[in-house]
């Protein structure tokens, strides 16, 4: 007696070879009956003997394609056809949903790579090999569903032994779209400056222009790189110069794993996730007997480590390398992912040659950026290699548009329980930047077929996505507070609604008091919060122009600690960054309360410090400061314990004071102390801050929960300490897993926020 099951597969199951998949696991099997795309996923009937029935629906659910992610596997039993052994892939109905048949982009397998330097392959270093299982497929898929003629692949018709691996489901080429070989496919070209092909191998004649010390732009997956030699310090040098880039580090690409592990230390489960198909960069500590020139990253003591994703990295790579690999892009702006873009600005200045190819890229993405702290990974930058996977809500309903920040910007739109987070935007400081937001708003809602019902946004009223938001009017709007949306992204993508302790630590955020909030204990669920503690007010003498010259909010500090004529004294001792003349204006601007906002921003609290330490006077890019202080800090090699603070438990909101650490901290400095022992001190007094408060809030409240988000919680060092001291006082800790702590996470938080509170009302 045979058996029919009916079987529906939702998840990213099109274009990843799922349904040749099926067909060989069939045919293997001896099973009758259908594989096709539909709308939501994979439909597929198998008929046979039941126990072959029974193998084939294991070893689907536990070998699928590599690439494949399967949400949901549905199955029932149907009556029997009597099909006589055979399995065919049937013509789809309409297929290519964006969670279903829009997958992102993948790095090269292995199959590819083996075939790419394999002399006897017909695709024997061919610049554009990719199969079902890797390859462009976001960055050239113009809509849906995804089919050839709906991406940047329609102007390369199949040659003959092309069509033939696309048509035959025994092939891993099988339906893939951006199949092609050097007979029929895309093509690289170097070009000088004036847009002239530059003759001979490009690929070997890019190696030799960057053994000479020169950058060059090469164009990836979503946009174009600029390269040169990691080793070379005059290069790195001038590549910084021409792309005025001074101190802030820059991604390294090894050729493999090997040659990672000879420049960086390395762990098992971070080699695994360095091979992972999304191949993002990761940061990790650099040895002291690497090569690589001290200029990639002045400031720290990592690198940020990549491997090839492409087959022109891999043929590049296989020349020379490691290689700087930097988005071209000018400053704060999108990564340029045409040639006529590169000019003026970039070729001829940054770089005086570009490696070129002829397949148009339809989105620009950015590559993906991931840290490690207490042994667990999280994402810093999520874009290439990510979207658009969604990424799960716990909570359902009509459709949202969140807008995001101001700074890493990111937008998201949701269908259901799924929230489609953008690739990386920036900041939307520039025109260009806020132009590329628009438009991939546009093309988001698009391809996911929704008319949103709410759209939300952050609370500051200046920010440009906010204004977007305003502007559009594309549904009724909801204000999210900054630092609410925080927490909400932390608890949603971890499956919580809270209530839970949440712990925001950032640099600026818009409170709905009209001040700026950073250091931030909210009592938070998804649908409400209520601020129960915050950081010590600390003035910005000129505003926003002090989060620019730490040195500034450092003379506040001290102001704040000793008062204004004893802190004007310590400061003419310590903070050489300031003129006799500056001081003497600034202490003026700190008697003026609109020209010295307060904020309770624990990102100004670590710019302070850093530069009352002597670290950071000026930045030359957001967190500098910051960054210099965690590097003097892990440079300590230990980890002393808390400093004394100040917990007010007095009003409404409870007040952190952190005027004893600071008085601590000067007199250290004025005795000569180890400037890498004070600031291990400043961190580990400011997780022993938070674990300080929060258990004072679990006395109040009887949650055990914390929740840290926020982009300080990019700093592996605290965020470890914290960690483990929370745990220790016998605290739940969630963090974040899959969405950015930093602001590129807000706009999740948002959704989160506009969904929990659109449930409530309806």
């Amino acid at each position: 007696m045979n058996k029919r099951m009916h079987i529906e597969v939702r998840g990213c199951v099109q274009g990843v070879g799922f349904r040749p998949t099926v067909y060989r696991y069939a045919v293997e099997a001896g099973l009758s009956g259908f594989v096709l795309n539909a709308l939501s996923g994979v439909i597929i009937e198998v008929e046979g003997p039941p126990a072959r029935v029974r193998q084939f629906l294991v070893r689907l659910r536990q070998a699928p394609p590599p690439q494949a992610r399967i949400d949901a596997l549905e199955a029932r039993e149907v009556p029997v056809r009597g099909d006589a052994g055979l399995f065919v892939i049937s013509r789809s109905e309409r297929s290519g949903d964006v969670a279903a048949g829009m997958p992102p982009d993948l790095a090269t397998c292995g199959d590819c790579r083996r075939e790419l330097f394999d002399p006897a392959d017909r695709r024997y270093r061919y610049a554009f090999i990719n199969c079902t299982n890797c390859g462009p497929r976001f960055t050239i898929i113009r809509s849906l569903p995804y089919d050839r003629l709906r991406t940047s692949m329609v102007g390369f018709p199949m040659c003959r032994a092309c069509e033939a691996e696309y048509t035959d489901p025994r092939d891993r080429r099988f339906d893939a779209q951006p199949n092609a070989c050097a007979a029929c496919g895309p093509r690289l070209t170097l070009r000088d400056e004036r847009g002239g092909e530059v003759p001979g191998d490009p690929i070997a004649e890019t190696a030799r222009l960057l053994e000479r010390g020169h950058t060059v732009a090469v164009k990836g997956l979503g946009g174009f790189h600029l390269a040169c030699r990691a080793d070379d310090s005059q290069a790195v040098e001038r590549l910084r110069r021409d792309k005025a880039r001074p101190h802030k580090a820059l991604a390294v690409m090894f050729s493999s794993v090997e040659q990672v592990r000879n420049h960086c230390r390395t762990t098992p489960e971070i080699e695994a996730f360095l091979e992972r198909p999304a191949h993002p960069i990761v940061i990790l500590p650099r040895r002291p007997n690497s090569t690589l020139s001290p200029l990639i990253s002045p400031d720290t003591d990592d690198v940020g480590v990549f491997l090839p994703y492409t087959p022109v990295h891999l043929l590049l790579l296989r020349e020379i390398g490691p290689l700087v690999m930097t988005s071209a892009n000018r400053t704060e702006e999108p990564i340029i992912s045409d040639f006529a873009e590169l000019v003026p600005d970039i070729l001829g200045r940054a770089a005086h040659f570009a490696l070129d190819h002829d397949r148009p890229i339809v989105r620009r993405c950015d590559d993906s950026v991931v840290m490690f702290a207490a042994g667990a990974p999280f994402p810093i930058r999520r874009s290439r290699g990510y979207v658009p996977t969604p990424v799960k809500l716990p909570v359902t309903g009509a459709a949202v548009l969140a807008c995001g920040a101001e700074l890493k910007n990111t937008f998201c739109v949701t269908r259901d329980s799924d929230a489609f987070l953008s690739q990386h935007v920036g900041d939307l400081t520039e025109w260009a930047a806020c132009r590329f937001y628009e438009s991939a708003v546009r093309d988001l809602v698009a391809l996911l077929g929704v008319r949103p019902a709410v759209v939300a946004h952050d609370l500051h009223p200046d920010y440009l996505s906010t204004r977007f938001a305003r502007r559009v009017r594309l549904a009724p709007l909801l204000g999210v507070q900054h630092h609410h949306a925080h927490i909400a992204a932390c608890l949603a993508e971890n499956g919580r609604q809270g209530p839970a302790i949440g712990v925001a630590l950032d640099g600026t955020g818009y409170g709905p008091d009209g001040t700026v909030w950073g250091g931030e204990f909210l009592e938070a669920s998804l649908a409400s919060y209520r601020r129960a503690a915050r950081f010590e007010w600390l003035r910005l003498p000129g505003g926003d122009a002090a989060v620019k010259h730490p040195v500034r909010i450092a003379l506040s500090l001290l102001v704040a600690a000793f008062g204004s004529d004893e802190g004007a004294r310590l400061a003419a001792e310590l903070l050489p960054g300031l003129n006799e003349k500056d001081r003497a204006v600034l202490l003026q601007v700190l008697r003026v309360s609109h020209r010295s906002p307060n904020t309770s921003s624990a990102g100004r609290l670590f710019d302070a410090v850093s530069a009352l330490l002597g670290l950071c006077d000026t930045i030359t890019y957001e967190g500098q400061a910051a960054i210099r202080l965690q590097t003097a800090a892990e440079r300590a090699g230990v980890r002393p314990a808390p400093a004394p603070v100040e917990l007010a438990t007095g009003s409404e909101v409870a007040v952190v004071s952190f005027a004893p650490l600071v008085r601590r901290l000067v007199r250290a400095r004025r005795t000569g102390a180890d400037i890498r022992e004070m600031a291990a001190l400043f961190h580990a007094t400011v997780a022993g801050a938070v674990v300080r408060t929060c258990s004072m809030l679990r006395e109040q409240t009887g949650l055990e929960e914390v929740v840290l988000s926020g982009g300080v919680f990019q700093n592996s060092l605290l965020t470890g300490w914290t960690t483990e001291a929370l745990a220790t006082a016998g605290f739940r800790i969630w963090r974040h897993r899959q969405v950015p702590p930093n602001d590129a996470g807000v706009c999740y938080g948002q959704a989160a926020v506009a969904l929990a509170e659109h449930t409530l009302k309806h």
